[in-house]
């Protein structure tokens, strides 16, 4: 399956949401890998799953003040996601591409004026950002939403603003094998570039 654009999918913690995203056409899978964060994968747990799934880049995901080196050595990562722009520096030392992760469109713009030319794309996922701010900071950096997504709409986001794709969230089974992903499967059945083929 081919999407419209790139697709990230943050907060992977299980195998059926690994193999559906990547069944589905995503270009990256985001794992956890602090090890005091709820939503912790452990290098065992994360190279079960990687070696479950192919076709995807996997992502590990950092917010706090953490030796990124010794951090990531554990895990077959292909680049890394960090939610403080002050880890930036030592997440680019690590030679994996970066991604800044924000939540507020002025700590992305801030980013973006530091940073721009040596991120991978900067991930905002801010409900209240003005569009054309959105609009503007897209102009200037590699960027990617994940926050206001519709299955209905998304194609008028795509088609309004120059985005490099969208980011969506993977979550926790009912219980093992079993997961709905009624929310996510609509958005990505609607960025299927061959359903209308």
């Amino acid at each position: 399956m081919a999407l419209k654009t790139f697709v990230k999918v943050s907060g992977i913690n299980n195998l059926s949401d690994a193999r559906y995203c990547a069944g589905m056409g995503v270009n990256q899978l985001g794992f956890n890998i602090e090890p005091n964060h709820e939503n912790y994968t452990d290098p065992k747990s994360f190279k079960e799953l990687s070696d479950w799934v192919s076709g995807v880049e996997f992502v590990g995901e950092v917010e706090c003040e953490l030796n990124i080196e010794s951090l990531i050595a554990d895990y077959a990562i292909d680049a890394l996601q960090v939610s403080e722009i002050s880890l930036i520096p030592s997440a680019l030392a690590s030679d994996k591409p970066v991604i800044y992760y924000s939540t507020d469109l002025q700590s992305a713009q801030k980013a973006s004026n530091e940073y721009a030319d040596q991120l991978s794309y900067i991930l905002l996922e801010d409900e209240s950002a003005d569009a054309n701010s959105v609009k503007e900071l897209a102009t200037k950096v590699d960027l990617v939403i994940g926050s206001g997504l519709e299955a209905d709409s998304i194609d008028d986001l795509l088609n309004e603003v120059q985005l490099k794709g969208i980011a969506l969230k993977g979550g926790n089974e009912i219980r093992p094998g079993y997961k709905d992903f009624d929310a996510m499967a609509d958005i990505l059945e609607a960025l299927d570039a061959d359903e209308y083929a």
